[in-house]
């Protein structure tokens, strides 16, 4: 599982999404050097049920998002090395721009690409009829939802929080990466708990009070320090909840389907549409799918799904009609609270890869790169 690729030196906040292209190319070449096969999904599908035509060089390579650089960078790479690709898309994100921009090549100048961004239809149906990418799909929105009514924390344009604009403004979601989009929601806003939308039954907080909630923001926000105004609004929400009976509602159930199946079908049929071509593979954002998205998944025709990480453990019966695809991610960046550090190395994506393959040679050594990693956070800290 990738994200991006190429932007790992960029200004974009969550840039620990992509792997560096040095370590890209690498690990591509290891595969071409080493005679690994790479498949599309429906290869995948049909090898589920024949044990005896799986070898252990048989590899999917799967990229979540469709993030502008998958056009840019890694399908020349993959196409340089003869090599497959999977491409799961949001609709809702795809951008609202034409023509096919500049690709990286090695007598290009990669400093003056632009690779930021999300695809756009046009690079979109020329990557799906190269020979070298296959498109699937992502659900529609990517969204994140609140679940529950318990106050976590206070908008203040805050990264982690990039979702809540989305809510407010949709149609700028594909700009997200460029443009300053904190002032799409009023500073104030309750956040909640909250998850990924196909994992989870929707709170919605009622207007009234929203505008209560920030007018009482308002008249803390100079007066005391953050912590003791996220408390007294913590009590503010507890009042309000008492005297008006609720802060909110929940869906129902039919509302929850509904939404479920816009994503999860609605998807589907534009992808279809622009490409001419059936989608049979759904990959969960952010692993976010419980038993009823799950069920919807294969009412409406899908051949199989991700494995979430938090399923990790999951025996899943690939015998069956409806298949499970369970990945494992690569990275350039070794992470550990708010620590991230990109890696120098250029072979770290074959070790990990080869890691997750269970050499145990690999194994050892990515424990100790983990455990040095570990005490540089502590010295830090």
């Amino acid at each position: 599982m990738f994200h991006s690729v190429g932007n790992f030196d960029s200004n974009w906040y969550r840039q620990w999404l992509s792997v560096r292209l040095d370590h890209f190319e690498y690990f591509c070449r290891y595969l071409k050097k080493h005679n690994y096969k790479t498949y599309f999904l429906k290869e995948w599908y049909e090898l589920q049920n024949t044990p005896d035509k799986q070898d252990k060089k048989q590899v999917v390579l799967t990229f979540d998002d469709g993030y502008l650089d998958n056009w840019v960078y890694a399908y020349p790479i993959l196409k340089k090395y003869n090599l497959k690709g999977t491409i799961f898309i949001n609709p809702e994100f795809v951008e609202p721009t034409k023509g096919l921009r500049p690709q990286y090549s090695e007598n290009r100048n990669c400093k003056n690409l632009q690779s930021l961004g999300f695809l756009n239809w046009d690079e979109i149906i020329e990557l799906d009829k190269s020979e070298f990418i296959d498109i699937q799909s992502h659900s529609m929105s990517h969204n994140h939802y609140f679940y529950d009514d318990e106050l976590i924390d206070i908008y203040e344009g805050q990264e982690k929080y990039d979702w809540l604009p989305w809510l407010f403004k949709p149609e700028r979601k594909s700009y997200y990466i460029h443009e300053n989009q904190s002032s799409f929601v009023d500073f104030g806003y309750p956040v909640f708990k909250n998850g990924r939308a196909l994992g989870l039954r929707r709170f919605i907080p009622s207007d009234k009070f929203i505008e209560s909630f920030i007018t009482k923001y308002n008249e803390l926000k100079n007066t005391v320090e953050r912590d003791s105004a996220f408390n007294r609004l913590k009590r503010f929400t507890f009042d309000y909840k008492e005297k008006h009976g609720s802060i909110g509602i929940y869906e129902t159930d039919s509302e929850m389907e509904e939404r479920y199946r816009y994503e999860i079908f609605e998807s589907k049929r534009v992808l279809e549409k622009n490409l001419n071509k059936k989608i049979d593979f759904l990959c969960w954002p952010g692993g976010g799918y419980n038993d009823i998205s799950l069920r919807i998944s294969k009412v409406v025709g899908y051949k199989a799904s991700t494995v979430s990480s938090k399923d990790k453990n999951l025996q899943s019966n690939n015998y069956k009609d409806y298949k499970r695809i369970n990945r494992f991610g690569l990275t350039s960046y070794m992470s550990y609270n708010k620590y991230k550090k990109v890696s120098n190395n250029k072979k770290i994506l074959v070790q990990q890869f080869l890691q997750k393959k269970g050499n145990l040679f690999y194994k050892n050594i990515m424990k100790i790169k983990k455990s040095l990693f570990l005490i540089e956070c502590y010295i830090k800290n």
